[in-house]
Parts: structure tokens; C-alpha cells; sequence
């Protein structure tokens, strides 16, 4: 375990430069049709990531940590405000271009979110299955939440598009009627 120093002053916790420490949470969103989009705990404790590990070193302990319902081998960290995917094969040093916000928050006293989920690869996969095999009213319903899920993670599209999104959209809406053709072009875009 890392030491942790605190003030002689007030008793806050200083960290030495290489560690900082953050709030965290998990979203249960394993199936996105019934995600909540309300990260858990509401009062998330305290988490010392060290900035020289990989983070594919540290997440486990994070899962641990929060008891989350999540398959750890299926996990991604991501920071919130922001969305930023992190990069679990690097340390946040390795990331550090990328994150400039985050560090200025950190100086300035705040402490960041990073939110364990289900990588957004998963996600995907699993909307894919839902629209191939749905037929029906839940077909219809899957199709009309896709909208607020791709308006709710502006990363997940990219990923959809690329895992052949567009295939499926295309194959569910030649096997169905009109309306369900009018679902995609509403919800998908």
C-alpha cells in the first residue's frame, strides 16, 4: 500500500507528486437498454491512483473497492466531466497530453471522477445482439433508445460504426416494415 502523509495544519491528505486522488464510481451498463446512467455509490469513496502505473494494473483494485457488479476483464475507466476514455495500458504520466484538464483540476484542489463501466466494445456488442434479435415491440423500443444512448456517451457511435452498425441497421430495416425503417433514421441519427 502507498503512504499517505497529511497536513500537520489542517490534517488534509497530501499526496506525494506522483499520486493523486480522485472520487469513483461504477455504471452498471452491461446491457444499455437498461442502463440508468446514475453512477453508483451516490457518496464514492477515495481512490490514490498513482501516475506512474498502468492503469490495467490499478483497476482492479478499484473494482474491488466499490464491489462492483461489473466483469473486471470487461472494464474501462472513464473520466467524468469530460467522457474521456482512459488508456488502461498506459499510466495517467503516459496520458498526461491528453488529460490537461484533469491535471489543472488536480492543482487546483478538485478532485475528478473516473467512473468504472463496461468497455465500450461490450456495450456495442451487446446493442448489436439486442437489434438482431429483437423482434416486435421490443425491437421498436430498442430502436427508439438508441438516440439518448448514443446522445448520452458521444464515443459509443464511433464504435458502432465501426463494429458494423450500419450492416445491422441496414438488415433489421430490410426485414421490417416502414415504421421500424422511420425508428432508425429517427433514433440512429
Amino acid at each position: 500500500t502507498a503512504l499517505e502523509l497529511y497536513s500537520e495544519l489542517d490534517g488534509t491528505l497530501l499526496l506525494p507528486s506522483n499520486r493523486w486522488q480522485c472520487d469513483r464510481k461504477y455504471l452498471q451498463d452491461a446491457d444499455p437498454f437498461v442502463c440508468t446512467n446514475f453512477p453508483e455509490p451516490r457518496r464514492p469513496p477515495h481512490y490514490n491512483f498513482h501516475e506512474d502505473l498502468q492503469l490495467s494494473e490499478q483497476i482492479a483494485g478499484v473494482h474491488k473497492v466499490l464491489e462492483a457488479p461489473l466483469k473486471l476483464e470487461e472494464c474501462a475507466l472513464q473520466l467524468s466531466p469530460g467522457g474521456n476514455y482512459l488508456d488502461l495500458e498506459s499510466s495517467l504520466a503516459e496520458q498526461r497530453d491528453d488529460l490537461e484538464q484533469l491535471y489543472r483540476d488536480v492543482a487546483q484542489g478538485k478532485k475528478p471522477i473516473l467512473i468504472l463501466r463496461t468497455q465500450l466494445s461490450v456495450r456495442v456488442h451487446s446493442i448489436l445482439e439486442k437489434l438482431y434479435n429483437s423482434h416486435g415491440p421490443e425491437l421498436r423500443r430498442s430502436l427508439f433508445s438508441l438516440k439518448q444512448l448514443f446522445q448520452d456517451d458521444k464515443d459509443l457511435v464511433p464504435e458502432f460504426v465501426n463494429s458494423d452498425g450500419l450492416t445491422c441497421f441496414i438488415k433489421v430495416g430490410a426485414e421490417a416494415d416502414h415504421n421500424y425503417q422511420n425508428y432508425i433514421l429517427r433514433g440512429g441519427w
